[in-house]
């Protein structure tokens, strides 16, 4: 489905489309552009990377959606932004700690110790929100609904696979992160370190 959304004073054609193989690079590109961290080495990168995209778009990409700028007079299609979700607590943390903890291991041990932790916190509250997300848009195209465009797409799709709910942590920090999910009808459901958890029934 498209959405014409107006960007100052230029119209836009957005649409929202299951992740492909073929967005994987711009995916990745997106995931570090929007970081909070600033990347400063390439170990850095890599911990990004692994922590919060790498496992969703090679493990789970039939869970994952973007969001396509759909070009205007002749421009090339280019994805500003996506939603990642891992939809099972309990096999993304057995994939998670056997695949992707040690490479994030081997960037530092303190991010070692972040991934196993962010294990323990997803584990914490899987009983109520089995699945968890996260969700980047390119700054340029923040604000126009998009976000509200991937998270109904995402919910949707969870509610067909009859996952009963999804959580995300939003830094406490990140107030105009945390308004959107208030307004999306998320409850907070505990505190995570710098982080709030939000959750919903689906």
């Amino acid at each position: 489905m498209r959405f014409c959304l107006t960007k100052g004073m230029i119209e836009i054609s957005v649409f929202i489309r299951p992740y492909e193989a073929r967005d994987y690079d711009r995916v990745r590109l997106i995931c570090i552009a929007t970081s909070d961290t600033k990347i400063r080495s390439e170990s850095k990168r890599t911990f990004i990377l692994k922590m919060y995209c790498d496992y969703y778009i090679e493990s789970e990409p039939k869970n994952c959606f973007v969001a396509v700028d759909g070009g205007a007079d002749g421009a090339e299609e280019q994805v500003v932004g996506y939603i990642l979700c891992a939809a099972d607590c309990e096999s993304y943390a057995k994939n998670f700690l056997k695949n992707y903890v040690p490479k994030i291991k081997a960037t530092g041990r303190l991010n070692g110790f972040t991934a196993r932790s962010e294990v323990f916190l997803y584990s914490r509250y899987a009983a109520f929100f089995p699945a968890h997300l996260h969700i980047d848009v390119l700054p340029a195209y923040q604000r126009l609904g998009i976000g509200k465009m991937l998270t109904d797409t995402l919910l949707e799709h969870l509610r067909e696979m009859k996952i009963k709910g999804v959580m995300l942590v939003v830094g406490k920090k990140n107030v105009k992160g945390r308004s959107f999910y208030y307004k999306y009808g998320f409850s907070e459901v505990g505190k995570a370190g710098p982080g709030v958890v939000f959750g919903i029934d689906l």
